[in-house]
């Protein structure tokens, strides 16, 4: 009597201690599965894969382009693209934006740098939290950012300085505009220009103004620079709106023979460049930064290798040039 009870609580013991067991082996790929869901490179469907495009200007053609580039290449690999910015350019709520955007969770993030400490620091928290931001546009060196895709800034400015030095036949000096100063991109580009203009002993650079990115605030620091400097032979611009404020001033105050250099082709200086009032304008390729930036974002989902930068290409377009096809403008 005493053997059988013994047994019989001996085989309820082991069914309690495999059951147990058998609960701690379904909780273990449980708790697997969601530690691969947050671990960035870990294999999971594309499908779950949700990426969130920040713009500097949510309707600025620029960025539609990017987005449009974006868009097509997420369809391509069974990426969710969320697309966002603010209603007009604010670095403020383009930071509050990105800030929101690392509270949801999301697989990466596609942002414009912004060369503020701010934005590199919540850069890096999103890092830290598991999130993979790519920079796109701007850069932001010194921050814990995945990769860059855009324009080689540098190599533009150099760019800009040559056609600058061939239409100058060297010799002048030039005014010279930048959307914001502490952004990476205007800060790049005025280092090339500067290197060529340099390589001219009677071709020098006056003056440096900031336009805010505002063809308004272009068109006052434009007429700023000629009350100073009514010699002035040309002026560059290096954000999209930079050339047609400083036409606006140039036809304002009847000015002429003033070379006008800009970076971007809007319509309105598609326009101009066709009208001979704009001398020529650097156009980069944002449809082509769009695509590249979600291409390497999902070989990183599958492991691969990205480079740390990818440069995308830039041309000069001028009166002759017009029936190229081109990208749409940049901030």
């Amino acid at each position: 009597m005493f053997k059988r009870k013994w047994t019989i609580a001996l085989l309820i013991l082991l069914c309690g201690f495999l059951y147990t067991l058998a609960q701690f082996v379904l909780s273990t790929n449980r708790l697997q599965r969601q530690v691969d869901t947050l671990l960035p490179g870990q294999a999971q469907a594309a499908s779950s894969r949700r990426v969130v495009l920040i713009s500097q200007e949510q309707d600025n053609p620029f960025w539609r382009s990017i987005e449009q580039g974006a868009r097509q290449a997420a369809g391509k690999y069974g990426l969710t693209l969320e697309y966002t910015g603010p209603f007009r350019i604010n670095p403020e709520e383009q930071l509050s934006l990105l800030e929101r955007a690392i509270a949801t969770r999301p697989d990466a993030i596609i942002v414009q740098g912004s060369g503020e400490s701010a934005s590199r620091n919540l850069i890096d928290r999103a890092e830290s939290f598991g999130i993979p931001v790519v920079t796109v546009d701007a850069d932001e060196p010194g921050s814990h950012r995945l990769f860059y895709v855009g324009t080689d800034n540098l190599a533009a400015g150099k760019e800009m300085g040559r056609l600058v030095a061939k239409a100058t036949g060297g010799k002048g000096t030039i005014g010279v505009l930048v959307g914001t100063p502490r952004a990476d991109s205007q800060r790049l580009r005025l280092e090339g220009l500067r290197s060529v203009v340099q390589q001219y002993p009677e071709l020098k650079i006056a003056d440096i103004r900031s336009s805010d990115i505002s063809r308004l605030q272009a068109a006052e620091q434009t007429r700023s620079l000629l009350a100073a400097y009514p010699e002035l032979r040309a002026v560059v611009g290096f954000s999209s709106l930079d050339g047609l404020g400083a036409m606006d001033t140039a036809q304002r105050l009847g000015k002429t023979g003033l070379l006008l250099f800009a970076f971007d082709d809007l319509a309105d200086t598609r326009e101009a460049v066709r009208k001979g009032l704009i001398e020529l304008t650097l156009v980069q390729q944002p449809l082509e930064m769009g695509a590249e930036a979600v291409t390497l974002l999902n070989k990183y989902f599958h492991q691969k290798t990205v480079p740390d930068v990818s440069f995308t290409s830039i041309s000069p377009l001028d009166g002759s040039g017009l029936t190229e096809s081109a990208g749409e403008s940049a901030p």
